[in-house]
């Protein structure tokens, strides 16, 4: 099949959850069909990506996001939309469709949906990867942040996407809308009746596992830090749960590894030594595996988490906040472990620090249901499926 793929922002390099479920789709999907891939990117020098790009798909066009030309069409949509809405990208995808003979358009994300034509909409050949329900999770996101301007304007962003996404479901016609979670699908099943959906859920590489692993009492939060959500994580984690383990376990180390950390972040291993805040790094897996446990504090934010599978795919103990599960398929204490309080979590991780052995039925059980069943390989291989049956 030829598809043409239209995202909001460069996979490439794959170093948040986002970007990695788009890495892995393009990957195997390339494998057995043509892609023809257009994205919006936040700086020139993402422009060198497009040659990693380029090994999994037939073409790759890359389109600058101009925020203050968005400005002046506010009044048409949300700034989340408008602010990936480009004239040129828009005639060049339609270009495309016509003289590639497409059987496909897979649009990332509602906020594309701007740069789809009139003639693509027309035909039957549209299918929309939800991945969240995005107005949710940007009013989720705004309840984070604390500065009270900020939260009321993503409170406002947060309800005018969702009349445009509204507006664009009842209107438009999308062949096919894909969620990554049974609860988003579920959701906007009863909203949107008559509408064909299909759960791709968010998968993981399996890495090697490491049997009777030598604990070295590092505690490791993955994420993208300049999401508030995540940063409030880290720093709620770091006040009032690290403080407790550190009594108890004086040698133990806290690593927040991710991308673009605020200055709030980075003070925190100014305050206290055994906290590290990475910032980006090159190779994640170094951090994978040094680390004895994985936390994710999370109190708000939306959707699946992709930290949470990719660190069962490396074999590690994972401890979460109950939101911090929500949209997986993990309900029970059998592959990873959940606290709801500070003093709970920190317990948990001291407890499983101290008796690390007694904790191996739990991260092997994660690690086999992750090889069983959310391999990105057998994941793509159900949505190509879909695909040709939708085609036939």
């Amino acid at each position: 099949m030829k598809m043409i793929w239209v995202s909001p922002e460069c996979p490439y390099p794959a170093n948040t959850g986002g970007r990695i479920g788009i890495m892995k789709r393009l990957e195997y999907l390339s494998q057995n069909n043509e892609i023809y891939f257009f994205c919006v990117i936040d700086s020139d020098d993402e422009y060198k990506y497009a040659s990693d790009l380029l090994k999994y798909c037939k073409e790759v066009h890359l389109y600058k996001r101009n925020k203050y030309f968005a400005l002046s069409k506010l009044l048409k949509a949300p700034f989340v939309c408008v602010s990936r809405w480009l004239t040129s990208m828009k005639y060049d995808i339609e270009r495309c469709f016509e003289n590639e003979k497409i059987d496909w358009v897979i649009v990332d994300f509602p906020q594309m949906l701007g740069n789809i034509s009139e003639k693509i909409f027309n035909s039957n050949k549209l299918v929309l990867n939800q991945h969240n329900i995005e107005y949710v999770t940007l009013h989720n996101l705004a309840k984070s942040i604390d500065n009270p301007l900020r939260r009321i304007l993503y409170s406002v962003e947060a309800q005018r996407l969702y009349r445009f996404e509204e507006r664009c479901y009842r209107n438009l016609n999308i062949k096919l809308f894909t969620f990554v979670s049974i609860e988003d699908k579920a959701f906007f099943e009863k909203k949107f009746e008559k509408v064909n959906t299909l759960l791709v859920p968010v998968g993981a590489e399996v890495h090697r596992y490491e049997e009777n692993k030598d604990n070295q009492n590092i505690i490791s939060y993955f994420g993208k830090m300049s999401y508030p959500a995540n940063a409030e994580a880290a720093i709620w984690f770091s006040n009032n749960v690290f403080p407790i383990i550190q009594k108890e376990i004086p040698e133990s180390k806290f690593y927040i590894v991710g991308k673009d950390p605020s200055k709030n972040l980075l003070n925190l291993s100014e305050s206290n030594s055994n906290i590290v805040v990475t910032g980006t790094v090159d190779a994640i897996e170094d951090y994978y595996e040094q680390t004895d446990l994985v936390v994710v504090p999370l109190n708000h934010g939306g959707g699946v988490k992709v930290k949470v599978l990719e660190a069962l795919g490396y074999g590690k103990l994972v401890i979460s906040t109950v939101k911090g599960i929500e949209g997986t398929i993990f309900r029970n204490q059998a592959e990873l472990l959940t606290a709801e309080s500070a003093t709970d979590f920190a317990y948990i991780c001291i407890n499983a620090l101290q008796n690390f052995s007694c904790y191996e039925g739990i991260r092997k059980c994660g690690y086999e249901n992750i090889r069983k069943n959310f391999t990105w390989k057998a994941i793509v291989e159900r949505f190509e499926q879909e695909l040709n049956h939708l085609k036939s």
